[in-house]
Formats: structure tokens, sequence, C-alpha cells
């Protein structure tokens, strides 16, 4: 038999050593992050992401999870295997990283394929038929968290947290009321007044589908208005207030998710708001100012195209 070179030698030896470290723990051979959720090509509509891994702190000296440029650096000085980080996204298709070093050595990189849809922009209504939702909050995925979160309900119906820090949720969920302004149930963190469904074996706090029913739980005067309106536009019609309305928090006013006009001509855009202005219609345009508001109302109008005044009233 013929003798082994130094390389037949050596690559022996770094086997023999990372079977014996693999042994030890319970990760896959040649894996030292287990990506626990996000799962591959998961749809979502939030801008935020929770990512849980599995850590083999043994052998690493740090982990960083992002979208590359915008990646974060996770504290590996606790003692515990499972790690948890909140990262942002953007619309559409996004790929998330989880890179793993030692000695400032990239030894492993894992990466999931995450889409954020939104039915606001027809470029990302409709996501690729390989993305699926994918859920985190049943049984088997909160046994991995229970050792440093409490993984209960501990809010009071219809009383609103003194410290909203003190609500078991606002660890892991508090960047969900980042932007200005943030809805009363959000921003107080009564959070199962709107996630009160759940899936035996799929998730726990699921919202109920379609959202008006949530909604109007609050909001029972203006149910009560736009119901007995002669016109009703779709969003509202089909029970999608998230469709223009983020449940949690905005950048503007109602928590719409963009500037009033953008929302309106995403769906409008065939309405050429300033040739109607040219053609000396009653329409104002969108410029110097004009908000498709001013006139319209988004949700319900007695009147066609949801207007607030009749069309001679508007000219004037």
């Amino acid at each position: 038999m013929r003798p082994l070179n130094l390389f037949a030698k050596a690559a022996v030896i770094l086997s023999i050593f990372f079977m014996s470290a693999f042994a030890e723990g319970s990760f896959a051979e040649g894996s030292f992050v287990q990506v626990i959720t996000p799962k591959e090509n998961t749809l979502q509509t939030e801008l935020t992401l929770n990512v849980v891994l599995g850590i083999d702190k043994k052998r690493l000296d740090a982990v960083e999870v992002g979208v590359f440029p915008d990646m974060k650096s996770l504290d590996l000085s606790r003692s515990e295997s499972t790690a948890c980080v909140n990262i942002s996204l953007t619309l559409g298709e996004n790929m998330v990283l989880v890179r793993a070093y030692k000695e400032g050595v990239l030894v492993s990189e894992e990466s999931r394929s995450v889409y954020v849809s939104s039915q606001l922009y027809h470029q990302f209504r409709y996501p690729p038929k390989e993305y699926s939702k994918s859920y985190f909050h049943n049984d088997e995925n909160e046994k991995l968290c229970a050792k440093c979160h409490d993984m209960s309900v501990n809010e009071v119906e219809n009383v609103a947290f003194e410290d909203i820090t003190k609500s078991n949720c606002y660890g892991c969920h508090k960047n969900i009321n980042s932007q200005k302004y943030a809805h009363a149930p959000s921003a107080n963190w009564l959070c199962t007044s709107c996630h009160q469904e759940s899936k035996k074996g799929v998730s726990k706090y699921l919202t109920k589908e379609p959202m008006d029913a949530s909604c109007f739980e609050c909001h029972k005067e203006n149910q009560e208005l736009w119901s007995s309106a002669k016109y009703r536009h779709e969003p509202l019609d089909a029970g999608h207030c998230d469709k223009c309305h983020n449940p949690h928090s905005g950048p503007y006013s109602m928590f719409i998710r963009k500037d009033v006009n953008e929302i309106c001509l995403g769906c409008h855009k065939s309405k050429d708001m300033e040739t109607l202005q040219s053609q000396n219609s009653a329409c104002a345009g969108t410029s110097y100012g004009s908000l498709c508001i001013d006139c319209h109302t988004p949700h319900a109008s007695n009147r066609p195209f949801f207007l607030k005044k009749r069309f001679d009233e508007v000219k004037k």
C-alpha cells in the first residue's frame, strides 16, 4: 500500500477533527449556523423581518445578518445557542444573508429568499409563484425561544401598557412601530385586539381575513357611514383596509403606506391627471400641491367617482 502524501494526511486529520466537533452538537456536517426562520421563498407584506438562528458558538467569533450591504452583527456573548435579530427589507425580492466568521475569516454563508409584496405597486402586486407565506408562532418554534423569552400573551384586553417594554411581544416586534405615526392598538401593544385567529399546527396570532372585520370592531361609526353610501371604493368594498393603511405604523398621517397621490396614482396610472386638467376637466390635476383627496373621498360617497362635491361645485 502506498503511503499517504502530506496533503492526504492533512485532509484525514481535518476530517477527524470536524467529525468530532459535529458529534458534540446538533448541527449538520459542514454547518456553523442553522437558519430556523425565514424559510426559503417566504412571502410577506411587512418591511421588517425577524431572523431566528441556531449558532454553533464554540466555533465562531462573529455572525452577521441582513440584506447586503445593510448587515447587522449579532451579540454572541450570551451562552444560548439560539439568536434572533430584526432586519429591514425592501419591496420585491430580498436575499437575506447569514455570514459566519472565525478569526476574521468567512467560514460559511447561508441565504434565504424573501419577497415583500404590496397591492399599491403593480410591479410588486403579483409575487413569483414559488413564494408562499410562512409563519413562526407555533408550539415547535416557540420552544426554541422559551429559554430566553416568555412566549405567553401578557396583555389585558383593552388596557394599554404603562410601560410598553413590558409586553412579551415588544422584544421581538418593537420595530413595527418605528414609523412616525403609530396605530393606537399597536402603539399600546394590544396585539391580540387584531391578532386573534390561529390555525393548529400553522401559527397562532393570525389576523382575520379580510381585515375590515377587525378594523370595524373599533371603527363602527365609519362602517355605518360607508356601508350606506351608494359608491364604495374597491379596497374598502373588498375589506382590504391594509392595502392603503399599515395597521401598525406608517410615515404619513392615518398610517397610510405612501403619500396620498402616490397611493391613488399607483392604481390609476392610466388616468393622466394633467391631460384631464388641460382639457378643461373639473380635475385639478396633481400639480401645484393638489391632492386627490381634496375632491375625492378614498372610502365611499353618494356621488360618482367618490366626489365630495358635485362636478359644478368642484369647478368653482
